[in-house]
């Protein structure tokens, strides 16, 4: 049946393209999912870098919306690694791997002065989503960048922060040492992830992406920090107790991990 539907959208956009005649929004949106999957296909065919693979799959999920509705089940733990942050009014926060920009909202909200938020996806299409989402923050700021080349000078920044995505990182430990590059000394690294060892519940999830993820355990995390040049390395989970009638979410367990570079 599915085959079916698809031949007959198959017709209809044939039909469109011999009579020169617009396509209805429908079938232009599904060609344009076809196009990002073909995209997704051919990178992983032709052996792409990561960061390629990674801005095909999370154009198609800023398609579909998901970065939308990841934002409910990220909004607890989101808020809860802000409040950690201890925002000062002139920070210059880098939000790391922005997706929808919810982070990227509440840190702009809590900022005055001549504080500034930088949102920054390796996926268009998300930061895309994301700046018309906070178009009302004239301290917010989102563009398209790899984790592994931050486009910003020596110093930049005063605070960082990534929510659920530091795992998708190809090189983790280059990562984490553009991180230290752009930091300022005494700035401080907040990562936001529930996939780890330690939360066996979440290792379900593996494979349920189309690209490879890194999975460790918080001591491994800690010693990469550690072998980085950070300091003052911690690490704290967020534990949500179940609640009658709520179901259980992967979400309910997750892991900050903070770091700073040393003054």
């Amino acid at each position: 049946m599915i085959r079916v539907r698809h031949f007959r959208k198959g017709v209809r956009i044939l039909h469109s393209y011999v009579t020169r005649r617009p396509l209805d929004p429908e079938l232009a949106r599904d060609l344009h999912v076809w196009g990002l999957r073909a995209r997704i296909w051919q990178s992983n065919i032709m052996r792409k870098p990561l960061d390629v693979q990674l801005h095909h799959e999370f154009n198609l999920w800023a398609q579909y919306g998901i970065d939308e509705g990841m934002e409910n089940p990220h909004r607890r733990i989101t808020e809860q690694a802000i409040q950690r942050m201890n925002l000062n009014p002139d920070d210059r926060i880098l939000d790391l791997a922005c997706g929808g920009g919810l982070a990227s909202r509440f840190m702009a909200a809590s900022l005055s002065g001549s504080g500034q938020v930088i949102g920054m996806d390796v996926s268009d299409g998300m930061a895309r989503g994301a700046r018309a989402r906070g178009s009302q923050f004239n301290n917010l700021t989102y563009l398209c960048g790899s984790a592994q080349q931050i486009p910003f000078r020596e110093s930049f920044f005063t605070k960082v922060l990534s929510v659920e995505a530091f795992y998708y990182f190809e090189s983790q430990e280059r990562a984490l040492a553009e991180l230290y590059r752009v930091m300022a000394s005494g700035g401080r690294l907040f990562v936001l992830i529930c996939l780890y060892t330690d939360h066996t519940d979440s290792l379900r999830t593996v494979n349920s992406v189309n690209v490879p993820v890194h999975v460790r355990s918080i001591a491994e995390y800690k010693a990469m920090l550690r072998s980085g040049g950070w300091v003052g390395i911690a690490a704290e989970e967020f534990v949500r107790k179940p609640e009658p009638g709520r179901k259980p979410d992967v979400h309910d367990r997750a892991l900050l991990l903070s770091a700073q570079k040393p003054a």
